[in-house]
């Protein structure tokens, strides 16, 4: 029994030892690895710019189209057969030359016909003159009665009014006969020609088609940022595919009073020389225009980094950079134009952008 006593009082005293370890171990202090917190990676080192203002000779590259200075498509005012072609297609004719005439012979007899009734008409109103005057001096003496004065006079009136009206006949009977000669209305080309030798052709009748090319008509949009800048008189030049590099040169003679809302351009027109015709109706023309002497901002070009169409650049925000979408513009040398979304002052990354993210911690260092 003593023995047994001696063993539980002994695994007492162990079991005290033990409890007093583990609650020496709760005060002990924390491993040192875990006392430091987990660090981010390292700051990129980076060279930045400043968006700044500078100036540039404005031009702008858009691609436009020619068109006819003028376009006539020439009809008959007059019915009746065609006796004479004159003008065909690809000639050119000057302002006033006939190109074609109509069987004038009954448009002569309505001529003589008219003639002959304002012949009548002018004898009748000078003889109501004569017997008006003579009215008129036995009225004063008081030997005729005021109704028989009223009824000369009366007839006077209505053979002056014939006489007019045989007049305007005659006029219109010589128009018709004019209308038998189609003249062209301005010096140009043909076109096409769409009646025959021959034909019978009734009033609307489409005769040819007319257009003048020298000088010729350039039609572009220009871009909504360069509107501002637009101004009649502004020279252009142009290029075409047909004849690379030949420039042309002209004026801007018509600017549309608003903008095109799906496009966002306005539409400008342009005459342009054209002596040898190597200019056609219907190409397509490689534009600049020159705008004149602007400002704007720019940084430098290596700032821009480009993904599926969007120009973007890092932005410099309080030891981290910022990705912002921005327009570019011109370039000039290695700088770009930056149209919208940077503002002047702010300072973009300009080395190792393929690096950079939305949130990347920098230390920024301006560039030399």
């Amino acid at each position: 029994m003593r023995l047994k006593s001696l063993r539980v009082s002994a695994f007492a005293g162990l079991a005290a030892a033990l409890g007093a370890l583990a609650l020496c171990g709760c005060h002990q202090p924390a491993a040192a690895g875990v006392e430091k917190e987990e660090k981010g990676p390292a700051p990129i080192s980076i060279a930045v710019a400043t968006a700044h203002q500078q100036s540039l000779d404005r031009t702008a590259e858009v691609q436009g189209a020619l068109f006819p200075r003028e376009h006539a498509v020439m009809s008959s005012e007059v019915e009746g057969a065609v006796v004479q072609v004159t003008a065909d297609f690809g000639d050119k004719v000057t302002a006033g030359q006939v190109m074609m005439k109509i069987n004038p012979r009954e448009y002569e007899l309505r001529v003589e016909a008219a003639q002959a009734a304002l012949d009548q008409e002018r004898a009748k109103l000078a003889n109501s003159t004569a017997r008006y005057n003579r009215t008129k001096a036995l009225r004063q003496e008081g030997t005729i009665s005021p109704e028989q004065f009223d009824q000369m006079t009366s007839q006077l009136g209505v053979d002056q009014a014939d006489t007019e009206s045989a007049e305007k006949a005659l006029a219109m009977a010589r128009k018709k006969l004019g209308d038998t000669e189609i003249k062209a209305p301005f010096s140009g080309s043909v076109q096409r020609r769409m009646v025959s030798l021959g034909e019978y052709v009734s009033p609307g009748k489409e005769l040819y088609e007319l257009i003048a090319t020298d000088p010729i008509k350039l039609r572009c949009p220009m871009p909504e940022r360069f509107v501002p800048l637009a101004r009649v008189g502004m020279p252009v030049k142009l290029t075409i595919d047909a004849k690379p590099g030949a420039w042309y040169t002209g004026k801007i003679t018509r600017i549309a009073p608003a903008l095109d809302e799906s496009s966002r351009t306005l539409l400008i027109e342009a005459e342009v020389a054209n002596p040898d015709g190597a200019l056609k109706p219907g190409f397509f023309a490689h534009v600049t225009m020159d705008l004149g002497r602007d400002r704007a901002l720019f940084v430098p070009s290596l700032a821009v980094l480009r993904y599926a169409g969007v120009a973007r650049v890092f932005i410099i925000d309080g030891g981290v950079v910022r990705a912002r979408e921005v327009t570019t513009g011109s370039v000039v040398g290695d700088q770009i134009e930056i149209t919208a979304g940077l503002k002047e002052g702010e300072q973009v990354a300009v080395s190792d952008v393929d690096r950079l993210a939305d949130g990347t911690a920098v230390i920024a260092k301006e560039q030399s």
